[in-house]
This record gives C-alpha cells, sequence and structure tokens, in this order.
C-alpha cells in the first residue's frame, strides 16, 4: 500500500534551514541530507507504521547519517503520511512550534 507524502510548511521551513546549514559546512553533504530524507520518505511511502508512536499520535523516523528525525502522523483512511517537522536529535520535540 502506497501511501502519499504531504509536507507541512513547518516541515519545509526546517529542511530549507538543514540544508543551508549544512551548505555553509559542504554542498555534497547538503546533497547527501537530501538524499536521506528522499530515501526515508519513500520507506514512509510503503511503511509508514514501521516506527514507533513518540508523542500522542506522532510517529518518528531517524533520519541515515543525519541526526534529524522526520515527525509524522498517519492518516490510514485518506492513505497519507503528513510530515509535520524534521527536528534535530538533540532538540526537545516539546518546544517546537507545530501548526
Amino acid at each position: 500500500m502506497i501511501y502519499k507524502i504531504i509536507l507541512l510548511p513547518t516541515a519545509k521551513a526546517d529542511i530549507i534551514q538543514v540544508v543551508k546549514y549544512y551548505k555553509q559546512i559542504s554542498i555534497p553533504l547538503a546533497e547527501q541530507f537530501l538524499i536521506r530524507l528522499r530515501e526515508a520518505k519513500d520507506y514512509l511511502r510503503e511503511i509508514p507504521e514501521g516506527f514507533q508512536v513518540r508523542y500522542l499520535h506522532v510517529r518518528t523516523l531517524l533520519l541515515k547519517q543525519f541526526p534529524y528525525h522526520i515527525h509524522y502522523l498517519i492518516e490510514s483512511k485518506r492513505r497519507r503520511v503528513v510530515i509535520l517537522a524534521i527536528i534535530h536529535a538533540y532538540r526537545n520535540p516539546q518546544d517546537y512550534p507545530i501548526q
């Protein structure tokens, strides 16, 4: 079963911020971040239930190679995965303003 991926504006802003940060260090590193993000989204399309619920109904997936978690909800009836945010592993998600 393939799910559709929906990125909330907060998640899009997070991605832009992370890519800008990694570009300051190395353009190939920023590109590698985007590759890992794409791999994670592809995995979520196929197996969104594969990760544990961490906060209420919010699940998280740790990216390979990078210290960032994808925070997402599953809308089973609509066959959608809604990505709420991309949060650094050492940042408290409760301090993050998800709308």
